[in-house]
């Protein structure tokens, strides 16, 4: 049975972003759906085609990630995401989970064919959603219109910084890749390898988003001057390569925005995923 209501709680947190959507128009449901042997929940709101299927980035709610587009898009759009194991309603974390971007393909795959209502779906991967959404794209062209990439993580952006930085940053990084591991069950680093030598469609229309401003926070894990400088040097390169997806790659920044652009510059976000859905 469908559950449809409108979420108090989660419209209220978009209305509180700013969000002007009139929040009677819009008809939100939630629920949970199957995968293997554990439960994940769902969102999904709106109505129309194509359909918008979100992913977030590693270690932050699907819900929180897109807050202040989401209903945006449901004036116009059926648009669905997940919570990964762990967040939200969906299933606690079980001890030595090991995920990386295939089995979060394989996720979104079993909510696309539980929700989607059109052959056709424009893909929205954020950071680490990068990763998982070209994965699915590749595996599945026939289902894919276009694509937008926020500030997308590449297949070799990780390990370059491995070779580049001194080893004392390095640890630390590894001890976030590892805190992700052993917390969420989540596998940055094989993710890369799911990835690597996939290949989309010549002609798939992509839209990169880029953030204009240095990404800084894994100072707080000690990480030097010299290695932020490298990590956020590198990032900028595959964001460049990443243009080289496909003929029909475009690239934009968020000048005033560093990695969670969808909360600073909402607005860039929607004139780019407007273009995809039009």
């Amino acid at each position: 049975m469908i559950n449809w209501r409108i979420l108090p709680c989660f419209c209220a947190l978009l209305l509180f972003a700013g969000n002007s959507v009139a929040l009677t128009e819009i008809k939100v449901e939630i629920g949970k759906f199957t995968v293997d042997d554990y439960n994940l929940s769902y969102t999904c709101a709106g109505q129309g085609a194509p359909n918008v299927f979100l992913e977030p980035p590693s270690g932050l709610r699907a819900e929180d990630a897109f807050a202040k587009i989401f209903l945006d898009v449901a004036r116009t759009n059926k648009i669905c995401f997940y919570e990964r194991l762990g967040f939200a309603d969906s299933d606690d974390v079980p001890e030595g989970l090991n995920q990386t971007a295939k089995d979060y393909s394989h996720e979104l795959h079993e909510l696309i064919k539980l929700k989607a209502d059109s052959q056709k779906l424009v893909l929205v991967g954020y950071s680490f959603g990068g990763l998982v959404m070209r994965y699915y794209a590749a595996q599945h062209p026939e289902r894919v219109a276009s694509m937008l990439l926020i500030d997308a993580a590449h297949e070799d952006w990780i390990q370059d910084m491995k070779k580049a930085m001194s080893p004392d940053d390095w640890q630390k990084m590894q001890g976030i890749l590892d805190w992700f591991q052993d917390n969420l069950g989540h596998n940055y680093w094989d993710s890369q390898f799911d990835v690597s030598g996939t290949k989309l469609p010549e002609d798939l229309e992509i839209r990169i988003i880029s953030r204009g401003l240095p990404h800084e926070t894994i100072r707080q894990a000690g990480v030097s001057e010299q290695g932020i400088r490298i990590y956020n040097e590198l990032h900028d390169k595959y964001q460049d390569e990443q243009l080289k997806l496909s003929s029909n790659t475009q690239r934009v920044f968020a000048k005033k925005s560093t990695h969670l652009l969808v909360d600073s510059e909402p607005h860039v976000v929607m004139e780019q995923l407007s273009g995809l859905l039009n």
